[in-house]
């Protein structure tokens, strides 16, 4: 059995944002080793389908999508069916009769890169006595995820959230109780997962890699800011995402009027598509530029003196931390935003909570250029080291030799 169907919430092209930049290295990785790969995607708009077309047509591969009917509709029938509303978000009738019709061949390895995409299989008359070999890649815990936003939210949409994540933790068990190999991104998620979800299997750690051609150091040496010739900070991405909305919120409330009493020509890049209103509006504060969607992140990261990750909702791994590190930038995150980043400890960057702690640490990296620059070297030094994707994904080909 040597072809593997990925099954994905989105086209996973191009991969320029978590969960696309994951499942996308993760088909070029298997195409790479010999795999005869096929693609099942969800779409919503003509943009969506062009993107199938161009991930076919650059990777050679067959990439099928399936159009989406309504919001309302497939809202309203998970609600009515009882099932998680991510169920119905992705739910296609159409590539519910392709996977059957798998699952009843019985020919192919299926990898699956989200929780809500297992409904595929358990609904499927199928799946009891199919011969295929099940993968899962949940990528990260997405039950306690919804909790996480459950507990940060107003009550109507507490009890929202509450129901998803209740909902989504009963298909990670079922998930992991029944196929042959799940993923997570870190090793963190996994004592997560088997603590709060189901331990009857262990799960495998399956890390992010990082693409050192798109992220590098800047070819000039980085010069000395100082609190007067105006410090600049920066934090990327998608930023209609809760968590990334968050972050810079709390951020720009709590930490930057600190900041910029102490350097007042501070400046603060908000980089990424899509921001909400919220986080447009911020363009009319002093010293912050929100930039939506630009062609190229990587000058911005080499504009700026320091990255900040103040995450307060979040799983898995951020990226955007990995591509910092591997432009060389000085880090300054949250315990939340260095989570399962095997090199984030107190001599790599500056991993801090609260308000006064987040403030010092963004002034010191300004004020201490030389601890910025060790700091930053070992970040570098480390995830060029460790985090090729040729090194993290090589669970998922020990997974798949065994199909």
């Amino acid at each position: 059995m040597s072809k593997v169907c990925v099954l994905s919430q989105r086209v996973p092209y191009p991969p320029n944002k978590g969960e696309k930049l994951r499942t996308y290295h993760q088909i070029e990785f298997l195409n790479r080793l010999g795999y005869e790969v096929e693609v099942f995607s969800l779409i919503e708009t003509a943009e969506d389908k062009k993107n199938a077309e161009a991930l076919a047509k650059h990777l050679g591969i067959s990439v099928n999508s399936y159009q989406l009917g309504s919001k309302f509709t497939r809202y309203a029938s998970a609600l009515l069916q009882g099932l998680p509303i991510s169920v119905g978000a992705f739910y296609s009738k159409a590539l519910q009769h392709v996977i059957d019709e798998k699952l009843k061949e019985g020919k192919d390895a299926l990898l699956l890169t989200a929780s809500s995409l297992s409904y595929y299989i358990f609904s499927s008359p199928y799946y009891n006595n199919t011969h295929c070999r099940l993968f899962m890649d949940f990528m990260d815990v997405d039950s306690d995820k919804w909790a996480q936003y459950a507990d940060s939210s107003s009550f109507l949409m507490r009890y929202v959230y509450q129901r998803e994540s209740k909902g989504i933790k009963k298909l990670e068990a079922k998930t992991n109780q029944r196929f042959d190999e799940c993923f997570l991104i870190a090793r963190e998620e996994a004592q997560l997962f088997n603590s709060s979800v189901d331990s009857s299997k262990a799960i495998t750690v399956l890390g992010n890699g990082l693409d050192f051609d798109a992220f590098y150091p800047a070819k000039t040496q980085p010069c000395a800011a100082t609190i007067s010739t105006g410090p600049h900070f920066l934090f990327t991405g998608v930023m209609d995402y809760k968590p990334n909305v968050d972050a810079v919120l709390w951020f720009v409330k709590n930490c930057w009027p600190l900041i910029r009493e102490k350097a007042p020509n501070a400046k603060f890049t908000v980089g990424g598509m899509n921001p909400v209103e919220e986080i447009k509006a911020l363009s009319d504060r002093d010293g912050i530029d929100v930039t939506g969607f630009v062609d190229d992140i990587l000058p911005y990261f080499h504009q700026a003196h320091a990255f900040v990750a103040p995450f307060r909702l979040a799983r898995g791994v951020q990226n955007k931390v990995l591509q910092a590190a591997a432009c060389k930038l000085p880090i300054i995150t949250t315990s939340m935003g260095a989570e399962g980043i095997s090199f984030a400890n107190a001599d790599s960057m500056w991993i801090v909570d609260d308000v006064d702690s987040f403030v010092a640490a963004c002034v010191e990296s300004i004020e201490n250029f030389e601890l910025s620059q060790h700091k930053a070297q070992r970040s570098y030094q480390a995830i060029v080291s460790e985090y090729s994707w040729e090194q993290q994904l090589s669970p998922l080909k020990v997974a798949m030799a065994r199909i």
